[in-house]
């Protein structure tokens, strides 16, 4: 997914995890947050159950936010992810 920032941003925060309706697979992906093409963040390998990782990121003098989740390893039912209580802290 890919935000234009239409003002000035200073931050995006979130937690990044694997979704509890995935119980039955053992798939697992890794989260990564970009501004303008740059990655500025990145998750290590989560899977269900693993707890979810704290994202916060400084966005001063961006003009784009991307948040993309990799697939990393197969699973028998598809890996569902969540950026739960996301914000993005604009002036």
């Amino acid at each position: 997914m890919e935000i234009t920032l239409n003002r000035q941003c200073t931050g995006f925060s979130a937690r990044a995890g694997v979704d509890g309706l995935s119980l039955l697979t053992d798939g697992t992906v890794r989260f990564s947050v970009y501004g303008d093409g740059q990655r500025l963040w990145r998750s290590g390998v989560l899977g269900y159950g693993d707890a979810a990782a704290a994202v916060n990121v400084s966005l001063a003098g961006r003009g784009t936010l991307r948040l993309v989740v990799e697939q990393v390893g197969q699973g028998k039912l598809p890996t569902l992810a969540s950026w739960a209580d996301a914000v993005i802290s604009c002036r």
